[in-house]
């Protein structure tokens, strides 16, 4: 494999992962702030941790794919290689989408707690109906 080829792989690999990425952020807008935006860190941790093709290889490759290769082909053992940096990335990922703050459901708190302004009614005129001026 050229290096040409390995470029060209990536950009294609990424390119697919930020539809999928773009997909979930469509498919979850109605969902909770703290859910939506753990599943997108989550998502995006596990599609773009890169880790090494093979021990002592230069060469990176997504680290999901190579350990879902490498448990397939060698075993569990060999899966832990890889998947330790991606349950590493996804669970770091998972904790800061849950701490992180809200902001629009702060600003909503915020206004909730505010005592409203009432405003008076306006008095009903005693016809009950609009009264046209008269020339």
């Amino acid at each position: 494999m050229t290096s040409t080829q390995y470029m060209m792989g990536w950009a294609v690999y990424l390119a697919g992962a930020t539809g999928c990425l773009l997909a979930l952020i469509l498919i979850t807008r109605n969902f909770g702030a703290r859910v939506r935006r753990s599943l997108w860190l989550v998502t995006a941790a596990l599609l773009y941790t890169p880790w090494f093709l093979a021990q002592g290889s230069t060469l990176f490759t997504p680290a999901l794919l190579t350990s879902l290769f490498d448990f397939l082909s060698d075993g569990q053992e060999a899966a832990t290689r890889a998947g330790l940096p991606v349950l590493i990335t996804s669970s770091a990922a998972l904790f800061l989408g849950i701490i992180l703050p809200v902001r629009k459901q702060i600003a909503k708190a915020e206004k909730k707690a505010e005592p409203e302004v009432k405003k008076k009614p306006r008095p009903k005129s005693a016809g009950g109906s609009r009264k046209e001026p008269s020339v």
